[in-house]
């Protein structure tokens, strides 16, 4: 429930910090389904993209803690003629954490770009300038 400006500043101190911490955490929950639902989608079409044979994709389980190194991108795609492409999705509101700017910081000195795209459409279609 949103609650209106003029209300909120009636509250109680306490009671408006426990109010916005609720706001903030409620939009973080947002944010996480929307990438996830995004990152399905894009699973969906790699997976049908690896059996045409023309890639192979690597993307962690969300639902599960990763093994993967922490802050790697989200996908790291084989191409063919030893292409890569690695993608970071971050959905509108998503922010990257310090480890994924660290990771990405130095996979680019390693020189290699990391895309990070917001949603599965955009992501679908730089995956398809690359075949």
């Amino acid at each position: 429930m949103i609650v209106p400006k003029h209300i909120r500043d009636k509250m109680s101190p306490e009671d408006r910090a426990r109010y916005e911490a609720a706001e903030i955490a409620a939009g973080e929950r947002y944010i996480a389904t929307n990438e996830r639902q995004e990152q399905k989608i894009l699973n969906n079409w790699l997976n049908l993209q690896l059996t045409e044979r023309k890639l192979w994709p690597i993307n962690p389980r969300s639902d599960k803690a990763s093994t993967i190194r922490v802050g790697h991108p989200d996908y790291t795609i084989f191409l063919a003629k030893g292409r890569l492409l690695l993608m970071e999705m971050k959905v509108e509101g998503g922010v990257l954490s310090q480890e994924q700017l660290t990771a990405i910081g130095i996979l680019s000195e390693l020189g290699h770009e990391v895309a990070i795209p917001a949603s599965a459409y955009e992501a679908i279609n730089l995956v398809k300038k690359f075949l």
